[in-house]
């Protein structure tokens, strides 16, 4: 540690070099933002065909955990054509709070199993092995196994990694947020929030409460300053209110996990 009082603290734990801290951070992006009242969640998941009734606010799996099912649009996808990916690494938190990864060799249209049957929270997924075109072929998405309308994650075509700004902070874990930034494309005026399931340290299971806000119409808002405390299983996301549908947004978020 005495290392560190010479130099910037959240570099040496980027860095690995601070036993028990880490950065957590995400990012996301969504097009066509439209006017649902209570705001959406940035994802594209409107973009899946069909886009599932949950597109608007991404659903949370049950405390006890879920088995689920990753699947592409494209048959592309997988193993047997060699063009889109192939194999996919999902990060998730199991039925007790405590990061875990799967990887699952992808095959195309047809939905495979996910072996643990107790994920609490997918994190985000990323491609590990991809065929001659580098990137998804269709929309690759994940659900709840027997409910395809409960989809938790998705990675887009085009893409190697999911983007959507969702966490659950880890058993034993605080996560102080530092900062974040949003924006908006299109000149359509977006509320943008960053928001988490707890109020000063207690967790409010299902309510999602605002840590900031900015009003963006083709601008960008950044604040390096939340210094706000999360306790050990809040939920955070990002979502956008807007007046006129067709905005485009993306956004992202960083923080500094320690134990509790």
């Amino acid at each position: 540690m005495s290392n560190i009082l010479n130099r910037d603290f959240l570099i040496e734990v980027a860095a690995n070099k601070v036993d028990n801290y880490s950065i957590m951070e995400a990012f996301g992006e969504r097009e066509n933002v439209g006017t649902t009242t209570a705001g959406e969640d940035i994802t594209r998941m409107n973009d899946l065909t069909p886009a599932p009734a949950s597109h608007t606010s991404i659903p949370t799996p049950a405390a006890a955990g879920e088995q689920m099912t990753i699947i592409s649009e494209s048959a592309l996808d997988g193993t047997s054509l060699n063009t889109g990916i192939q194999e996919v690494e999902i990060h998730y938190l199991d039925a007790d709070g405590n990061p875990q990864t799967e990887l699952k060799t992808m095959n195309g249209t047809t939905g495979v199993n996910t072996t643990a049957t107790n994920i609490r929270f997918i994190q985000y997924m990323h491609a590990t092995v991809v065929g001659t075109g580098g990137v998804a072929a269709g929309h690759i998405k994940i659900y709840k196994t027997g409910t395809v309308n409960l989809v938790y994650c998705m990675i887009a075509q085009g893409g190697n990694m999911s983007l959507l700004p969702h966490r659950m902070v880890p058993l034993g874990k605080k996560l102080i947020l530092l900062g974040w930034h949003a924006s908006e494309a299109t000149g359509k005026r977006q509320a943008i929030r960053i928001r988490s399931t707890d109020n000063e340290g207690v967790i409010l299971t299902g309510i999602f409460n605002f840590k900031d806000t900015f009003y963006l119409n083709k601008t960008v808002g950044v604040n390096n300053f939340l210094h706000q405390a999360l306790p050990a299983l809040a939920i955070v996301k990002v979502s956008s209110w807007a007046n006129v549908t067709g905005g485009e947004v993306a956004c992202g978020w960083n923080g500094l996990l320690l134990p509790e």
